[in-house]
């Protein structure tokens, strides 16, 4: 299924060819256009790695990743970014099937035998979506409890050996070094601290861990959520310290919870078994998950002009609070540090801050904050998009040149469509121009005043759009 608002309604998806007998191992997105499913035959065996481009409507079987019949099987398919990826299957031909692509999946190669440790058993293989991602690290796990990792994106593999025995272990990693895998067979879990070399009983002391289903929340730095969906165990319970303390969320309890995913502290899913005939299959989260984040924000947002985005935030209180790195992305996927602003420390008197974004670029842009705490901890805010090439509020800009002689040119930004009047006057205030005057679509526009035959002098200008009016100073010198 497919959704482009963000989960309110869902409309299913076909794709062509792979009806009987096929099914869906997980599916990995980059964007909102570009995605990877892997599939499964549960009748004959064997596997396929597909991919859309188009949000779902249509997808491509990139035939180089095998997984050939009757062992292939695809457990887990991921994308570091839109060109580098890799998927796992279970054990064909003595050795795990891993693949890797540096070209979005047009060209998949076998990880070859000496890259991946051996099976420790000729009856172990991986689990459909058992799998963790942190940069270019990737870890996946077995039914026999252990832990393959990888630090260059699925080309090289290690393995790591837990106190689960043999039973099959799910993982997840918040960051490169903390992690922790549970046995969906008993609720039990281990940490590491170290990147998946080692690991210690983790033990929860108050509440319940779901089995089903368990993610680390962005932006958050011990935040993490589970779900469940067995009988007497079934519901979505959160955690602010890494997986030991474990509190329900009001009026999910005894409701089937499936996976979940989370985009941040703000927004998250969660799939679920249907409930009667109109309510459950989707189920979204929207609230603050880590109520310990130091910083109360109160507002975030964004107003563009020509050639820049001025971002604005408030807060109400802050706590440690060393500043705020402002980071810019273009697929709301990957962003890059645009500047730092300095935090106020500690104190309970509300902040206002402001930073602005010089840049040429006329597309969407998405904007987030990073948090940043005294001792080096950090926190995500949320997202904010903005449309570079729409403006958010009228404006009136100052004519260039000025002084001018015998033209300049005046800038104006209108939001949405309206009536535009600009009008030069005189000191007397009698209007001698009019440049500007009939409907203007929403955009930048730019007008220009040919002052010839006019005297030398202060005039000035006025634009009125909507409830907007704005006067400009301009000098004429001949």
């Amino acid at each position: 299924t497919r959704t482009t608002n963000g989960g309110t309604t869902w409309t299913p998806i076909s794709i062509s060819g792979y009806s009987s007998g096929w099914g869906s191992a997980m599916i990995n997105a980059v964007s909102g256009t570009t995605a990877w499913v892997a599939l499964f035959n549960a009748s004959s065996g064997g596997g396929r790695i597909l991919k859309t481009t188009d949000g779902g409507t249509s997808w491509t079987h990139q035939n180089t990743a095998t997984f050939s019949a009757p062992a292939g099987f695809p457990n887990v398919v991921h994308f570091f970014d839109e060109n580098n990826g890799y998927c796992m299957g279970d054990p064909n031909g003595g050795y795990f099937e891993i693949y890797t692509t540096t070209d979005g999946g047009t060209n998949w190669t076998r990880v070859p035998t000496g890259n991946i440790p051996a099976p420790s058993a000729s009856d172990e293989y991986g689990i459909v979506g058992y799998y963790s991602a942190v940069g270019n690290t990737t870890w996946f796990t077995t039914n026999k409890g252990r832990v393959f990792k990888s630090t260059d994106k699925g080309l090289t593999w290690t393995v790591a050996t837990t106190p689960a025995g043999n039973n099959q272990i799910d993982v997840r990693f918040r960051d490169a070094n903390y992690g922790i895998v549970m046995n969906p067979s008993n609720g039990m879990t281990w940490k590491s601290t170290d990147g998946g070399s080692t690991w210690a009983l983790n033990s929860v002391t108050s509440g319940f861990f779901y089995t089903n289903d368990y993610v680390f929340i962005p932006g958050t730095s011990n935040a993490m959520v589970s779900t469940g969906a067995a009988t007497g165990a079934s519901g979505v319970s959160y955690s602010l310290n890494g997986g030991s303390v474990w509190t329900d969320f009001t009026g999910t309890t005894g409701i089937q919870y499936l996976a979940t995913g989370f985009l941040n502290n703000f927004t998250g899913w969660a799939g679920g078994f249907n409930t009667s005939a109109t309510v459950g299959g989707m189920y979204k989260f929207t609230g603050f998950v880590d109520p310990t984040i130091p910083v109360e924000f109160t507002s975030f947002s964004a107003q563009t002009s020509e050639n820049s985005v001025t971002l604005s935030w408030a807060t109400a209180t802050e706590t440690n609070n060393y500043g705020f790195e402002v980071q810019r992305s273009t697929d709301n996927k990957n962003f890059v540090s645009l500047g730092f602003v300095q935090g106020k420390g500690t104190t309970t008197v509300p902040q206002s801050y402001i930073f602005t974004d010089r840049t040429d670029i006329k597309a969407k842009i998405y904007y987030r904050l990073k948090q940043i705490d005294l001792d080096g901890k950090f926190n995500l805010s949320k997202v904010i998009e903005v449309d570079a090439n729409l403006p958010t509020q009228f404006s009136l800009s100052q004519n260039y040149p000025n002084p001018f002689n015998p033209s300049t040119a005046i800038n104006f930004s209108v939001p949405q469509a309206a009536d535009v009047n600009i009008t030069v006057y005189n000191t007397s205030g009698e209007a001698v121009a009019t440049i500007a005057n009939g409907v203007f679509e929403p955009g930048f526009h730019q007008v220009v005043w040919n002052a010839q035959g006019m005297t030398s002098g202060v005039y000035f200008y006025t634009i009125k759009a909507g409830n907007f009016t704005e006067t400009k100073k301009l000098m004429l010198m001949k």
